[in-house]
């Protein structure tokens, strides 16, 4: 039996969070609804500029991987993450969050700041990340436990992490090590701007190594090169087990050893949309690790993302395993 149904490995970022009218975009400059890689001193003078217009910040332990691995234990499964922290105030606060979220801390330490991600959440829900990724671009091969690796159900990559040469060949001896002891890997190809970078180096993931694959409509597109949903479901479904492509207000489509499913939107009103991407696959994974269908690991996945999209901030606030039965009547 597997001591973690999920092993998550990505950047591990201190989430500061801030809700901003477009004008405040518009002013700076700054791309709407993507990620920018920025350096510290950039993120101080936009925290600066937030603090001149008297705009507050929350702080949070946050990281795409690490939301997924937290909203597993949500539900009620078992999950592991590891990535690198600096030797900070920052990296000490992040590390008692995980662990205090019912996540197995697999955290390693460098000296340098521990990295954050200054989060603009627009009127309409957009949520434009700032990042600086600090300690967590110098991941190394040995921060990577293959002992844990061996210990998990699946092994749970992003493509944040292919950011710097460290990262990725931190990631390919994790990718060997997991085909090696025959462990299932998923990638989330994470955010359109990583796919138009690494384009190339994600079709080869996910045709040599993933059997399942997380991404959006336009993340898809990007990667394929297409505007029809129903083709790229056919072309990752041939590459993966399993791909998982969600399409916002319209629900998702999930396509499982060459049979498709449509998962139903829910209706929400639209609060704050970081972390939903998240959400829906930390409820799939918990779905597909504890022999619920695709269908109904789909539904879990949606129904926990729309919960995040309801409130502020990248996780689910209240009982996620209450939210389910009383959603979807699947007890936990």
């Amino acid at each position: 039996m597997k001591k973690f149904d999920v092993y998550g490995v990505c950047n591990p970022l201190v989430d500061l969070l801030s809700h901003v009218p477009d004008s405040f975009l518009k002013k700076l400059g700054i791309q709407k609804n993507i990620m920018h890689l920025i350096t510290l001193e950039q993120q101080q003078e936009l925290l600066f500029a937030l603090a001149e217009e008297q705009i507050s910040v929350e702080i949070a332990a946050g990281g795409s991987g690490a939301n997924s691995m937290i909203g597993i234990s949500q539900l009620g499964g078992t999950s592991a993450f590891s990535g690198k922290i600096g030797r900070d105030e920052h990296g000490k606060l992040y590390r008692e969050k995980l662990e205090a979220l019912g996540v197995s801390d697999c955290l390693a330490e460098g000296e340098g700041a521990t990295g954050s991600s200054l989060i603009l959440v627009s009127e309409d829900g957009a949520r434009t990340m700032n990042t600086f990724l600090g300690m967590s671009q110098e991941l190394m091969n040995p921060d990577i436990d293959p002992d844990i690796i061996q210990s998990s159900k699946y092994l749970y990559l992003t493509g944040y992490l292919w950011d710097t040469e460290s990262q990725k060949k931190a990631v390919l001896n994790a990718l060997d090590e997991a085909k090696k002891r025959e462990i299932k890997v998923a990638l989330s190809l994470s955010d359109p701007f990583c796919v138009t970078r690494h384009k190339e180096d994600f079709i080869n993931l996910l045709k040599g190594y993933a059997s399942m694959v997380f991404c959006n409509q336009e993340e898809a597109f990007t990667l394929l090169d297409t505007e029809i949903t129903q083709k790229a479901v056919e072309t990752l479904s041939d590459w993966t087990e399993t791909a998982a492509l969600t399409i916002g207000a319209y629900g998702a489509l999930i396509s499982h050893q060459g049979e498709t499913c449509y998962i139903d939107p829910l209706p929400v009103r639209v609060e704050d949309t970081t972390g939903a991407g998240d959400a829906f696959a930390a409820g799939f994974l918990y779905g597909m690790t504890h022999d619920l269908s695709p269908l109904d690991s789909g539904r879990i996945g949606a129904t926990l993302a729309a919960a995040v999209i309801g409130q502020t901030g990248p996780r689910y606030l209240g009982n996620a395993r209450k939210l389910i039965q009383e959603k979807l009547g699947i007890i936990l």
